[in-house]
Parts: structure tokens; sequence; C-alpha cells
């Protein structure tokens, strides 16, 4: 009966996700830090990357892709209620949300929320050190691992990462751990990879244009974590 309660439990929780996303992937000011920058407002240097709306960020789109995001949540979190028990269930879930939260946002406005990844990693940290299998070091070690990995990326790219994918890297690391949050970044980064490749040769997209990454670290971050387990809830 579990996964069936989560399930229903998912239902509303879809709703407020559809409006978290609406709110936080709305069109905000170019100042605001949560924006998923491609480089330093400060900097000199020449953009790397073209940020132009991609044909998935027009309405009617943009609501289409929004549900077909909202709509996975309920399901997802009858898995984690099959997998997990109760407790590790329910922050399984919530972490479930939040990467589909920052799946959305990026996908319809180049945005993964600070509001998002911040808490998220401090929550993730401390479920480590709360939960009875919990381990919070090797959840502070991959978190560090994965944001510096993706600085250094975001670094050498000049834009093809923004900082709003570094703090997802954390986050991913932090809720994950080892080996678990490596390997949903490596998936991630192929899976990317291999899209963004198929839009380019398509015509969709040209060769200096940005297309959101987040989607596909945070994707694969649910594949794993109900598969393999977090840090804080390990299977």
């Amino acid at each position: 009966m579990t996964p069936l309660w989560f399930f229903l439990a998912g239902l509303p929780a879809a709703f407020l996700l559809d409006r978290a996303i609406a709110v936080l992937g709305r069109d905000v000011d170019e100042e605001s830090d949560d924006d998923d920058e491609l480089l330093d407002d400060d900097s000199e240097e020449p953009v790397a990357l073209v940020v132009k709306q991609l044909p998935w960020q027009v309405e009617p789109w943009r609501k289409r892709v929004r549900v077909m995001v909202v709509v996975t949540a309920p399901f997802l979190m009858a898995v984690a209620g099959w997998r997990f028990d109760p407790p590790q269930a329910v922050a399984v879930s919530a972490l479930v949300l939040a990467l589909l939260l920052c799946t959305g946002t990026d996908l319809i406005e180049y945005r993964v929320p600070n509001v998002v990844t911040y808490p998220g990693t401090l929550l993730a940290l401390v479920a480590a050190a709360l939960f009875p299998r919990g381990d919070p070091l090797n959840a502070l070690l991959a978190g560090l691992a994965g944001g510096l990995i993706f600085l250094v990326m975001a670094i050498i790219t000049r834009g093809g990462l923004g900082l709003g994918d570094v703090k997802l890297a954390v986050l991913i690391g932090a809720a994950l751990g080892f080996p678990a949050g490596y390997q949903a970044l490596v998936f991630g980064i192929l899976a990317g990879g291999l899209v963004i490749l198929a839009l380019f040769v398509t015509g969709i997209v040209s060769r200096r244009q940005a297309v959101p990454y987040a989607p596909f670290l945070a994707l694969a971050a649910v594949a794993v974590v109900l598969t393999q387990g977090a840090v804080f809830a390990p299977l």
C-alpha cells in the first residue's frame, strides 16, 4: 500500500510543482542571482554561447513542458515509496521533486534556482547525518567533488556550463554520495552531449547556441537515486 499512498501524495505535489516551475521559471530581470548565467556580468570577455529562446521555450510549449515534467512526479514518488522505507521515501521524494523543479525551470528559462539548490544541499547533508544509515562525510566530500569538477568544466567551456549547473552538481553529489553521485553526473554529461549533438545535426540549435544542461544532470540523478539509493537512504 505504501506506493499507492505516495502516488496519491504525488498528485497535489505535482500541482505545487507546476506552480513552482511557473513562478521560478518566469522571465526575470537578468541581474537576479538565481539565473543560470553563462558568464559573469562584470566580465569583459565575449559570451561563449548565444542565449536565445528555443522552440520549446515559447507558448504553448512552455506550459506543455511543465506538464510533461510534473506528470511524472506521482509515479516517481510511488517508486520511492516502493523502494524505500517510509521516512527515507519521504526524503527521496523531496529530492526527486527538487530535481524535477530544476529540470522544468532550466528547460523553459535557462534557470537553476538558488532557492532550490542551496537548501537542497543543506538538507541532504543534514539527512545524511540524521538518518541511521546515512554517511555525512561521504555526502560532504561528494558534494565538494561534484562542485569542483563542474566549476572547472564551466571555466574550461567558457559558458558551456553555467554556475547553476555547478550548484546542481553540488546538490547531486551531496544527496547521492560516492559512487552513485559520480555515476549520475557522468550519465547526465553523456546524455546531454548526445541530445545536444542530435539537436545540432537536425538544425534545431546552432553550434554556439546555449542549450539547458541541468535537465540531463537532474533526470540522471533521479534515475540513479531510485535504483541505487541516496547517501542518506542506501539500498
